[in-house]
């Protein structure tokens, strides 16, 4: 009987194990299907969304306006490099400032952009070498506007250095000249009937200081550029004559003459309305300077955060 009984293989670990792979393969499923679920739910969450419009805004919204904002310092320098220069500016030296005010702006517009192109490998750097030129364009913008009354004669084409160069008697005698040969009273000389005066307060300011006395003499007037003097005359304007060495002080009433070759010319007046003149240009360049430096300076900065931004949450 020992002999034909049979020894049957026992195969019940085989079967629990292959039971266990099965049961755990069953659980895996769901579970990694919560998973996904989970991870759909935080994409779809409030804070899913905001890494999105960052990294949408990192990428693409911000570098487009830092872009497109650098386009104007390329508009502004063509603009200064074509436009046609005041008559006289020539003899303060004025256009070859104006192309190097271009130069300038086109190298900032290199630079801006050289830098939104490394922004990823060297943000830093990218950020500092930005602040430093865009902090100087603000300090230039600002003397320009003639909001800074750091101006020193050193800084050309400021409102500062305009009436230095411009009361120096021997820049004004050939400024004057310049002036009279450009004929900048002859239409009034000319062209203006007896009874028919301008409006003073339309005309150009170098046509309003050289060519008329000034409006404190209370002059009476025959025409345009032929007034003559009562016998109360008001305030008078002083200024400066050079008289052989010596400095001597005449109003602007005093030195208003009726003869068309000097009428007003050597008046303070129309200094200040030559400065006036040749200023304007200069003055907006101050305020276009100092509105496009805060604006870069401010997209710059949002792109280095944006940056590290990115690189934070990689």
């Amino acid at each position: 009987m020992a002999d034909s009984a049979q020894v049957v293989p026992v195969e019940e670990p085989a079967a629990t194990a292959t039971a266990m792979a099965t049961a755990i393969t069953t659980t895996s499923e769901p579970e990694a299907k919560s998973s996904d679920q989970m991870e759909s739910q935080s994409n779809k969450s409030p804070a899913g969304t905001l890494v999105t419009i960052m990294n949408l805004f990192a990428i693409g919204v911000l570098p487009i306006c830092t872009f497109f904002l650098s386009l104007t310092l390329l508009g502004y320098a063509v603009w200064l490099l074509y436009m046609r220069s005041y008559d006289c500016e020539d003899i303060l030296g004025l256009p070859r400032i104006q192309t190097i005010a271009s130069v300038g702006l086109l190298a900032v517009f290199v630079v801006s952009n050289v830098a939104l192109f490394l922004r990823r490998k060297f943000p830093m750097p990218a950020l500092v070498v930005m602040f430093v030129i865009l902090l100087l364009m603000l300090f230039i913008g600002l003397a320009y506007a003639g909001v800074n009354e750091m101006q020193t004669r050193r800084f050309q084409a400021t409102g500062t250095w305009f009436k230095l160069k411009v009361m120096d008697n021997v820049n004004w005698n050939n400024i004057k000249s310049c002036v009279y040969d450009k004929g900048a009273c002859n239409d009034l000389v000319y062209g203006s009937p007896k009874d028919k005066l301008y409006n003073r307060r339309k005309l150009p300011p170098i046509k309003n200081g050289c060519c008329m006395p000034p409006e404190t003499c209370n002059m009476d007037a025959l025409n345009t550029t032929f007034w003559y003097r009562r016998k109360d005359e008001g305030q008078p304007l002083k200024t400066e004559v050079l008289y052989g060495g010596m400095v001597g002080r005449l109003s602007d009433c005093q030195l208003w003459r009726n003869d068309w070759s000097v009428l007003c010319y050597d008046c303070r007046s129309c200094k200040l309305g030559f400065v006036r003149s040749v200023r304007r240009k200069w003055w907006q360049l101050g305020v276009f300077l100092i509105v496009i430096s805060i604006l870069l300076l401010i997209s710059h900065l949002l792109i280095f955060l944006a940056t590290f931004w990115e690189r934070f949450k990689g």
